[in-house]
Parts: structure tokens; C-alpha cells; sequence
């Protein structure tokens, strides 16, 4: 092959590839996309630290301040904002005060209150797939100022946060 046939063969391999790569690449998010990825990727965070092992089920009732939710307390007010939100996606209403009342008769666990925060979650899901309102851009906000009180807990009684773990 000529050093002309060479360049050509070169030049035609980079083309075909690059016409392989070009059809994969990532699409650009929609305000709808954007809002659905965050609200997922923010919920699965809080989820799995809601799961945690490393953080001792007998920290979960730690208070940083006398006038602040548990640990266990913002995994379940996570949950209710959850079930909140969801409601809001759907145009139901939804009784805040009677939600929370429920959960001082729930047994105090972090068994019982990852399962309650599994199925808000899977409600949620469907309800966001379905199409993302504006709404929840105060919502996602609202979550992430828990999530955030979270880590903190986290690293107020030693604890690396799952989502900084090497």
C-alpha cells in the first residue's frame, strides 16, 4: 500500500469509528430529565444511607441539638416528604399533621423505617416518571437540606458518610 493509500485507510478507519462514537453520545437533559435524574440519584443517596449498617443501629436515635430530629426521626421525615411530594404529583391532598402523628406509634427501627422509605420511593418513581411537575424543584431542594443534615450526623459521631467512602 502507498503511503497515499496509508493516510486514506487511516483517515477512513478514524471517520467510520467516530461515526460509531457520535450516535452514543449523551443526549442533552431536558428540564425533565435534569429534574427526574436529581430527584432520583438525591433519594437513592438518602436510601442508602437510610440502609447503612456502618452508621450502629443504636446511633440512630443521636440528636446534634436537644431540639432536632433523630437520625431515625429526618430518615422518616425524608419518607413523608416523599409520600408529600408524591401526592402533590398526583393533584391529592395530603394531611401532613396526621402522617406525622402516625409515626409516633411506629416502631422506632431501622427495619420498619427503610421499608416505609422503600415503598415512598417507589410510589415516587412512578409518580415522576409519569412527568415531572415544577414543583418539585422546591421539593428537591427541601430533600437535599436533609440529606445534607444527614451527612452532617454522620460525621458528628465519627462516621464517614457512604457516598465519601473510598
Amino acid at each position: 500500500m502507498t503511503r497515499r493509500g496509508q493516510v486514506l485507510f487511516g483517515v477512513g478507519v478514524l471517520v467510520v469509528g467516530f461515526g460509531l462514537v457520535v450516535p452514543h453520545a449523551q443526549t442533552p437533559a431536558t428540564f425533565e430529565t435534569a429534574t427526574i435524574r436529581t430527584w432520583k440519584t438525591l433519594h437513592d443517596k438518602i436510601l442508602v444511607m437510610a440502609k447503612d449498617t456502618v452508621f450502629p443501629d443504636e446511633k440512630l436515635g443521636f440528636k446534634p441539638h436537644p431540639d432536632s430530629r433523630s437520625v431515625l426521626d429526618e430518615f422518616r421525615h425524608v419518607t413523608i416528604g416523599l409520600e408529600m411530594s408524591t401526592a402533590g404529583l398526583k393533584g391529592q391532598a395530603f394531611d401532613y399533621e396526621a402522617r406525622e402523628k402516625a409515626d409516633v406509634t411506629k416502631p422506632k427501627t431501622r427495619a420498619s423505617m427503610v421499608a416505609e422509605m422503600e415503598a415512598a420511593l417507589a410510589a415516587s418513581y412512578a409518580a415522576i416518571d409519569q412527568g415531572p411537575k415544577p414543583l418539585l424543584i422546591f421539593w428537591i431542594d427541601h430533600q437535599a437540606e436533609h440529606y445534607g443534615k444527614l451527612v452532617s450526623n454522620y460525621r458528628m459521631v465519627g462516621i464517614v458518610p457512604p457516598i465519601s467512602r473510598k
